[in-house]
């Protein structure tokens, strides 16, 4: 179906001299670059073809735009370039730091009405503000009910169910056979949650969200460790499900992906059965229902973990397989028709349990790294953009590392690398170098056990936050990173509240902001946010109580588009508000 929300503008000229291909259309060049993490939160995508082409069939079902933790994103479409190049421009911001994808379906056409041979994919990643690898613990949340015995809480998904901008979470819990949801009512810390019970499930755990039947909203879909189910729950768009249903795939479901196998528009499903010792792929109806799925073999033993992206830079998502007990990363070629290829595998280093992808080394080549459990280290295996891995560099990181996740925690470009170590009861934060080399291990503690971490911007301030789980005592660790803007302490005492004018104005990228607070107590509660010119709040620069006195804060503009701004200072019962421009 077509968004109502989506507009295609047609700019092409009457007359154009760019000839018609009678071959089918290929896609030259994409804007974001494939794996580039630099894209700003309002990003424009484009797609330029080698021939005009038909704008009859682009929509947002046959280019479907889908940040990880945003959901889909609505906007609109604009033909340019005599026919050749698509824009799409989103209407809602993407979430710092997050994974997007873009996806075309091959039932596009070119203007004299040739189909795409095959679909095409690419992902990058969302720009983060400056932040820091020092996250503080700001709260932990129990997942139990009052009085509830243990339940086993694995495998967080931070989509934002009711689309009002703020990551949700969506917990699964393996004992007590559910999912639970806590919306996030602005700043990420909220205690309720609405259970979802998983009929037919058996240690729910591994989750990953798409929209499955294109509605707009973000479904998901939860694998069960302790028998062969996948339950997929489609999104009402309120932040519950309209429906939940029970799929088969293999024993021992423990890996998860979603990805367009086909190129016919729609997201399909990948597992990895570590007691099956296989794979399955169920393959979507178009409707967000699933064919029976169809079990196949990686070439390894005890396949755990999966993770999609396109390892070759073909245009087709390809998928890397961990396996536990041949120690092995396995690499399957997407052939865009629903199947997958072996292409090579390598030593893991260790036995992998959880898998990522990225460029870590920042040459556009997508890269894995693994959580290594028993092993006790997580290994980076570079990807030479052809298909090919090389060897894998470990690095000690804890004692039993069940997750991995990568993000760029501080807001320097490159993707930082998260372990979460059971035995040990802690979560390990290394470093990227800028190279692929991680360093400088910093740990944040868990009360037990740490099991799983959850790179997202929980309270919309611009970098990276983290939410950690215990599986053990059944809470979530709320790590806040540090504000990309610091706070500096005046100790002369002014006599009235006041608000300065930004300094340099306009700026790039960075700016100055001095506010006074005078002696109405002795310490008062200030809130300073910036906001864009449809009133949207884009950034919170203070959100604490402070003492009086005169303070300065900078404000970075990385990660924001040219702009008129307004910054605003709430204080006891003063308000003010000026204006700011960023200027690149």
């Amino acid at each position: 179906m077509k968004y109502p929300f989506v507009q295609i503008i047609l700019a092409i000229l009457v007359g154009s001299s760019t000839a018609l291909s009678s071959t089918a259309p290929t896609v030259v060049s994409v804007s974001p670059l494939a794996q580039s993490k630099t894209a700003p939160i309002n990003t424009h995508i484009t797609i330029t073809f080698d021939t005009p082409m038909d704008p009859q069939t682009i929509d947002s079902t046959s280019i479907m735009v889908f940040g990880r933790w945003s959901g889909v994103a609505r906007g609109q479409f604009q033909i340019e370039n005599n026919g050749t190049r698509i824009r799409f421009t989103p209407s809602s911001l993407f979430s710092v730091g997050e994974w997007v994808s873009v996806s075309l379906a091959k039932r596009i056409r070119s203007q004299s009405g040739q189909a795409m041979d095959h679909g095409y994919t690419w992902n990058f990643w969302i720009r983060t503000g400056i932040g820091s690898l020092s996250l503080t613990e700001v709260t932990r949340i129990p997942v139990r009910r009052p009085g509830e015995s243990h339940i086993q809480s694995y495998g967080a998904y931070a989509g934002d169910l009711n689309s009002d901008g703020y990551t949700d979470l969506t917990i699964p819990n393996e004992l007590s056979n559910d999912v639970r949801v806590f919306l996030n009512g602005g700043k990420g810390k909220d205690t309720t949650f609405v259970v979802h019970p998983l009929s037919g499930s058996s240690k729910p755990s591994i989750s990953e969200g798409a929209d499955f039947n294109q509605d707009g909203t973000i479904d998901i879909a939860v694998g069960s460790t302790g028998n062969e189910r996948i339950s997929v729950l489609l999104g009402d768009g309120a932040g519950g499900f309209s429906s939940i249903t029970s799929y088969q795939a293999s024993a021992s479901v423990r890996g998860l992906s979603v990805m367009d196998l086909e190129g016919d528009g729609d997201m399909d499903i990948v597992t990895a059965n570590r007691t099956g010792n296989n794979l399955t792929i169920l393959k979507n109806n178009g409707d967000g229902t699933f064919a029976p799925g169809i079990n196949m073999e990686a070439n390894g033993n005890q396949e755990t973990a999966c993770a999609a992206a396109d390892a070759n830079g073909d245009g087709l998502l390809d998928l890397f397989v961990g396996a536990y007990a041949s120690n092995e990363i396995i690499l399957l070629l997407g052939d865009g028709n629903g199947g997958l290829a072996y292409s090579t595998k390598v030593s893991a280093g260790g036995k992998p349990w959880m898998i990522a992808v990225g460029d870590v080394n920042g040459d556009g080549n997508v890269d894995v790294v693994s959580a290594n459990s028993v092993s006790n280290n997580a290994a980076v295996i570079l990807g030479n953009g052809q298909g090919g891995l090389q060897g894998a560099v470990t690095y000690p990181v804890g004692n039993f590392p069940l997750a991995i996740e990568l993000g760029d925690l501080d807001g320097d470009g490159d993707l930082d690398l998260v372990t979460s170590n059971f035995s040990d009861g802690n979560w390990t934060i290394l470093e990227n170098a800028g190279s692929g080399t991680f360093i400088n291990p910093r740990f944040l503690q868990a009360s037990t056990a740490g099991s799983c971490a959850t790179l997202h911007d929980r309270d919309n301030d611009g970098d990276l936050d983290m939410t950690g789980i215990d599986e053990i005592d059944d809470l979530l660790f709320l790590f806040d990173n540090s504000p990309q803007v610091s706070v500096t302490e005046n100790p002369q005492l002014p006599g009235e509240f006041k608000l300065m004018q930004n300094y340099p104005n306009p700026f790039n990228p960075t700016t100055i902001i001095k506010f006074a607070l005078p002696h109405v107590g002795t310490r008062l509660a200030v809130s300073l946010r910036v906001f864009d010119l449809l009133g949207r709040e884009v950034a919170t620069l203070v959100h604490e109580e402070l003492k009086p006195g005169t303070y300065e804060v900078t404000f970075d503009g990385h990660g924001f588009a040219s702009s008129v701004y307004f910054y605003r200072l709430e204080a006891a019962k003063y308000r003010e508000t000026k204006k700011l421009i960023l200027l690149r």
